[in-house]
């Protein structure tokens, strides 16, 4: 269960030398889900400077909730600004910060006590990086099963992160200054705005991982990770020029189908959860992009189990024992 201390906690960190962090949350229709997650920010053993919520106009009583706090937390009405979307609460909370580093989390998720301390630490060791970022636990609603996600290394993650993203924008502490630098996330954007932002980020600084699972992400029915055409939508947008920004032509090609098929994969996974028909489809497209089996081998895999059925496959499975 995420930790619930009292609203006591959270204490600012402004000694001089002293890195300081903002937790940035948006919010909509997060009621259920949000005081863990602030509870969890304010529990941090490095104290947090502020945390600040932007609610993009809930009408469950989320507000009401984070009003609760009083002074601890900071609540930003989105609707006032006329921005909407994921990418605009996160941009209004970057505006309103005044922390060293930023630390962005969901409203469904939560963070292990140590979270901050460790990745600060992690930063110290590694001179210029700008972010850093955490494995995760992905923790099912439904059952509360956890499942551990560990995370790649800094100094392995580029250039992969331009066609797979390993990188949940709860997991994620960035230096205030180099991501106002190179724009902050963009709001036009269908979806992946957070994997966006991560690429134009390392083309100009370096990272810093934290391997333990220190983020605690909800898995959610209707979490916007399982809309299916959202996901489809917004893989054109992301092939763009910040994916490829500095390659020559040949290389660009190789980035763009190699995200096109690890992003119809991803489909294809969401499609097989939701229970779509399209899952096989995806996955043919996914290796007609690129069918190489080093690279996600278990496509081949996931394609023949949707062709003959799981009863079919669980037999297979069984002879190859």
């Amino acid at each position: 269960m995420p930790p619930h201390p009292s609203s006591s906690g959270g204490s600012s960190s402004s000694e001089v030398g002293v890195p300081t962090v903002s937790v940035i949350i948006p919010s909509l229709n997060a009621a259920r889900y949000i005081r863990a997650a602030i509870d969890s920010a304010l529990a941090q053993t490095h104290p947090v400077l502020e945390v600040i919520v932007v609610d993009g106009g809930s009408g469950d009583g989320t507000q009401e909730v984070v009003w609760g706090y009083g002074p601890h937390v900071q609540l930003l009405d989105q609707r006032k600004s006329g921005r909407k979307g994921i990418a605009a609460g996160r941009n209004l909370g970057v505006e309103a910060a005044s922390g060293d580093w930023l630390a962005f989390l969901d409203a469904d998720d939560w963070w292990d006590p140590r979270k901050t301390a460790e990745q600060l630490a992690a930063l110290k060791k590694s001179p210029g990086a700008a972010l850093s970022y955490t494995g995760a636990w992905f923790v099912s609603e439904a059952s509360g099963e956890r499942t551990s996600c560990p995370t790649a290394d800094a100094k392995a993650v580029w250039p992969t992160l331009r066609w797979i993203n390993p990188l949940g924008a709860s997991t994620v502490m960035a230096r205030r200054d180099a991501l106002v630098a190179v724009g902050a996330f963009r709001e036009d954007l269908i979806g992946f705005e957070d994997w966006e932002m991560w690429v134009r980020l390392r083309l100009h600084y370096l990272f810093a991982s934290v391997p333990e699972p220190l983020t605690f992400y909800r898995v959610l029915a209707q979490s916007i990770s399982h809309d299916l055409q959202k996901h489809l939508d917004g893989i054109p947008e992301v092939c763009g020029s910040t994916m490829v920004a500095g390659l020559n032509a040949w290389q660009r090609w190789i980035v763009r189908r190699r995200l096109w098929a690890a992003q119809l994969y991803g489909a294809a996974l969401v499609a097989r959860e939701n229970g779509a028909p399209q899952e096989k489809s995806l996955l043919w497209r996914s290796l007609g992009n690129w069918p190489f089996p080093t690279f996600l081998p278990y496509r081949h895999a996931s394609l023949l189990k949707s062709c003959v059925g799981p009863r079919v496959w669980r037999g297979l499975r069984s002879l190859a024992r």
